[in-house]
């Protein structure tokens, strides 16, 4: 039998927890909730010299207490860490890549390979019209002393492994669970737009699988340009998007309305729920689900 997975999500102030235990085709919900610091618990991990370490652990040890999980899945959003998509051949020795990767990530940031740490998932293959194979992956390169903080964070916590994330992953692994519109069949293109106060998260499956994500600065007001510039990028038209899904903290109708003339299918908010299986009329009326995407998508086995 799998053991729970516990996800944490850490974003401005808030740290969002999740703990699920797989059950045959669903999840059972152990644990859900949040801890709000009076203090930006993503720049006090960002900093050189953090003063609050002791009170995010504290907490961190409070909400998993009793956890049978033995691995944290930390979701870090796209705006916190330099992160890019990277195109590979397919297959590649694991050695090969890895020093492809760290070359991108040394021209991308500027900085040497020592002052950071490398993680990296993949994705979707595609295949060239002359035959070679091409495969995505997804890189996170985290600063090494965020990485050090973050440990010193989790050491305390009930299970003191754990694993980087982007929150786009946890994102693409909800939306990859989510039902297509035909049963049994992922949808050919599926798109997650996360809405926050800070920035804007554009992640895109095909055929069930996390092709590509990535982010733009500032509230989601022209969300439209980009989710059509992203298909365009990779190929993709509009009319081939079979699920579009909105999630995060600052989801509105109003952009709902601004994207539903593009997309042949009805923009919906992403309830992770769903997939569980909690009752959901056990939750308040105010309780805003699709903010807790990427830490119960992480916690997806």
């Amino acid at each position: 039998m799998e053991r729970p997975r516990a996800g944490i999500e850490l974003q401005g102030s808030v740290l969002r927890y999740a703990e699920l235990e797989r059950q045959e085709a669903r999840y059972h919900l152990l644990r859900l909730g949040s801890c709000d610091f009076d203090f930006d618990v993503v720049a006090e991990l960002q900093s050189q010299a953090p003063r609050y370490l002791d009170v995010v652990a504290e907490a961190l040890c409070d909400v998993l207490s009793g956890t049978r999980a033995s691995e944290i899945e930390v979701a870090l959003h796209p705006l916190q860490v330099l992160t890019f998509g990277s195109l590979q051949p397919e297959p590649i020795d694991p050695g090969v890549l890895h020093q492809r990767l760290i070359a991108e990530s040394v021209w991308l940031s500027g900085q040497e390979a020592t002052v950071f740490r490398l993680y990296f998932e993949s994705g979707w293959v595609q295949t060239l019209p002359e035959g070679e194979r091409l495969r995505w992956y997804q890189v996170l390169v985290l600063p090494a002393h965020v990485e050090q903080n973050l440990a010193q964070v989790l050491r305390r916590a009930p299970c003191s492994a754990f694993r980087i994330r982007l929150s786009t992953a946890g994102v693409a692994k909800t939306l990859s669970r989510m039902p297509g519109p035909e049963p049994g069949l992922p949808p050919e293109v599926g798109l997650a737009i996360g809405c926050y106060e800070t920035h804007t998260e554009y992640t895109l499956c095909r055929r069930g699988s996390w092709m590509l994500s990535h982010y733009m600065q500032g509230p989601a007001a022209n969300a439209s340009y980009f989710s059509l510039a992203l298909l365009h990028k990779l190929g993709l038209a509009a009319g081939m998007v079979e699920q579009l899904m909105l999630y995060g903290t600052h989801v509105t109708d109003t952009l709902m309305e601004a994207l539903r003339p593009l997309f042949p299918v009805e923009p919906v908010r992403l309830n992770p729920l769903v997939l569980t299986t909690l009752d959901p009329r056990s939750l308040a009326s105010s309780f805003e689900v699709e903010a807790y995407v990427p830490c119960i998508g992480v916690a997806l086995s």
